[in-house]
């Protein structure tokens, strides 16, 4: 097993220094390809090449919900679960205590192979305050309303995202529902 780490600061992108690195990790916490976010708000992602280094295309990769591991064990326990538009907002979600997990490629990228972790979950989709933000949860919604025990959509009462909300000194049982 690949112990996962996500850095601050350091690594090499295309497209500058990464200021945080991603990971995204099977059921069993093996790496199978990362998200980083640089200073300009660029998010390339990498997969391991299988020679000790990356690929920057990910290609046939599996693509999974971010912190899948942790993500089956608050549906398995019944807990609730947080969808965010982002990387930076699910851990915002853990920080207040919320089971969290997103999509890597923020608004817009929810794919079909993600639903079926979701199945009898109690799912709130945090979204952003901006239309690409309610779109990409209206969306969300929508997979996840026929296999999920319930689904509720939300935004922060302060700020544009979970991230800013946490930060405003809300909590989670803050979020206005939509």
């Amino acid at each position: 097993v690949s112990k996962p780490r996500e850095e601050h600061g350091g690594e090499w992108t295309p497209f500058g220094e990464a200021v945080t690195v991603y990971d995204y990790t099977d059921e069993h916490g093996n790496l199978l390809y990362q998200v980083l976010r640089t200073a300009t708000k660029q998010f390339p992602q990498r997969c391991p090449d299988g020679r000790g280094g990356w690929k920057w295309r990910l290609g046939g990769v599996r693509r999974v919900p971010y912190r899948l591991p942790k993500l089956l064990a608050a549906v398995a326990e019944g807990r609730t679960v947080y969808i965010t538009e982002g990387e930076k907002d699910a851990q915002s979600v853990e920080r207040a205590g919320g089971a969290a997990t997103t999509s890597s490629g923020g608004a817009g990228n929810w794919r079909d192979e993600y639903d079926e972790y979701f199945k009898d979950a109690t799912v709130v989709i945090i979204a952003d305050r901006d239309q690409p933000g309610r779109d990409h949860a209206a969306d969300v919604a929508a997979h996840l309303q026929p296999i999920a025990r319930s689904v509720i959509i939300t935004e922060p009462a302060e700020g544009k995202d979970a991230a800013d909300h946490l930060a405003a000194g809300k909590t989670l049982s803050e979020l206005v529902r939509k």
